[in-house]
């Protein structure tokens, strides 16, 4: 089991990738795309599974999640979308702390529509500290928060 203080998720630099907040869940666009719009829903606090949410806390999760979907669609102007949640090792899960893919997608963005699966298992098999993940430099990872922080401010999502 992964400690807080070790979770990438839980370190406070995760905060310059947020583009929308909702009371306990947060939007945060990935610094390693799988393909452009790539983005998580995490929790604030340290939570590893689905099953501890509050019937509240499972509304606000989703809620963040449609809001912030909203958001990515109009930055990359699509209306097609990939969600992925895993639980555990047995089924993808490599950083222990509850998160939800968002990968916006556009028409022949990869070969096949399923081909974005792998590519997101490899991508946090690559850890978010990893000196081999390919990273978006700081400047971009600002420049695209930033659109999207104001799109959401701009459409009151």
């Amino acid at each position: 089991m992964q400690e807080k203080s070790s979770c990438p998720f839980c370190d406070p630099s995760v905060q310059s990738s947020v583009f929308y907040s909702q009371g306990d869940f947060m939007a945060v666009y990935n610094i390693a795309p799988v393909l452009p719009g790539h983005s998580l829903i995490i929790p604030k606090k340290h939570i590893i599974s689905i099953t501890e949410l509050s019937s509240n806390e499972l509304f606000e999760f989703f809620n963040t999640a449609r809001k912030a979907l909203n958001i990515l669609l109009k930055a990359f102007g699509t209306d097609a979308f990939d969600w992925s949640l895993q639980e555990k090792p047995e089924a993808g899960q490599t950083i222990e702390h509850m998160h939800l893919h968002i990968v916006p997608r556009l028409s022949n963005d990869l070969a096949q529509p399923g081909d974005w699966y792998p590519l997101i298992h490899n991508n946090d098999t690559q850890m978010i500290d990893s000196s081999n993940r390919s990273k978006l430099n700081q400047e971009q990872l600002f420049q695209i928060v930033n659109r999207l922080k104001s799109i959401s401010e701009n459409n009151k999502y």
